[in-house]
């Protein structure tokens, strides 16, 4: 006897709508491989469709709800519970298309008593993947109209109905039974389902930011020309030209001539300072060029200078000796020395 798969999630109320572009086939693409666009024809929905949608079915059942305190709704409230329901392969080759819509029939009904049909979403069933399943969706409210999914579907909530549904489907007419707990044979489009959510959601986000900073820069470009366009214009009887205010003409006319004006002087100024540039790079060479000439020349003095009191020093020691010769050849040497010191003394 085939095994029931009965697979429940939880969802806030940002993965709404990923849900339903999922469950109805609104993406253009998708990652999950077994799905077979040639056959989603043949999908359909057992609770009729809200033409607002999931999301705003959801949140008007959501904003309905018992609220006595009026708390706001927590970010992390679980709004949305679903349900995946299948078996295996072999078990829906064995049934005709009637059979398997039936199957799938009994098996809302039975959730839509349990949780209350007023609360109940959408029911919608995938023959376009590897194996036909259900996806019932519904808002988790109490008994007393409270938003709670921890109350809703609890650990006992969940074993009650894997005990039941299959004893309610056999009593329809199905071979089927409980599957097993904790078993590993779960429904495999259920894992495949839950990657390709998040992948929808993360490429949704990329493209929801992608045309934000498109519609930014649109937004930037038409404040430009805005001021340019809010100018009245009319055509003219001849020509086929087109008319302004007076008083806008010049405005438009007086920012064209600054513009040109302001266009001119960039012009005239960079090629002043291009001119300027060279001529400082001239000036800055020519600096450098009397340094080392004003260098050179103080050289050239110091060293004639030091050269000259060389050379006046020589003649000066030449006479000496020469004098001194004379003086001893003559003789005169002591007396010249003697009148020598007492004029020094005198002096003194």
């Amino acid at each position: 006897m085939a095994k029931l798969v009965c697979h429940a999630e939880k969802y806030k109320k940002g993965s709404v709508p990923s849900i339903e572009r999922h469950n109805e086939r609104k993406n253009r693409n998708y990652s999950n491989e077994e799905i077979d666009p040639s056959r989603t024809q043949l999908n359909y929905d057992l609770i009729p469709r809200e033409s607002d949608g999931y999301y705003h079915s959801v949140m008007n059942l959501v904003n309905a709800r018992d609220n006595p305190s009026g708390k706001k709704l927590r970010k992390d409230a679980v709004v949305l519970c679903e349900f995946i329901i299948s078996s295996s392969n072999k078990f829906f080759e064995n049934l005709s298309a009637k059979e398997q819509r039936r199957f799938f029939e009994e098996a809302s009904r039975y959730l839509q008593n349990f949780f209350g049909k007023e609360h109940c979403i959408y029911a919608t069933v995938h023959n376009d993947e590897h194996t036909p399943h259900m996806h019932f969706g519904f808002v988790p409210l109490t008994a007393g109209n409270r938003l709670c999914a921890k109350e809703v579907i609890d650990r006992s909530v969940l074993l009650r109905l894997q005990a039941e549904m299959p004893k309610i489907l056999q009593g329809k007419g199905f071979q089927i039974e409980r599957g097993e707990g904790g078993s590993a044979a779960v429904h495999k489009s259920v894992k495949t389902y839950k990657a390709d959510m998040e992948k929808e959601k993360t490429a949704l986000a990329v493209s929801i930011q992608k045309e934000k900073q498109e519609l930014s820069q649109i937004a930037f470009s038409k404040a430009e020309i805005k001021s340019v366009e809010q100018i009245p214009t009319g055509k003219s009887m001849f020509g086929g030209k087109i008319t302004v205010n007076e008083k806008d003409y010049k405005k438009v006319t007086s920012l064209a001539k600054k513009q040109l004006v302001d266009e001119s002087k960039e012009k005239k100024l960079s090629k002043e300072i291009s001119t300027l540039r060279k001529e400082n790079k001239s000036l800055k060479t020519e600096n450098e060029g009397m340094k080392t000439l004003l260098n050179s020349q103080q050289s050239v003095s110091k060293r004639l200078s030091t050269a000259m009191m060389e050379s006046e020093l020589r003649e000066l020691r030449i006479f000496k000796e020469r004098a001194e010769k004379f003086l001893s050849e003559h003789g005169l040497s002591d007396y010249f020395r003697k009148a020598f010191i007492h004029s020094n003394n005198r002096d003194l």
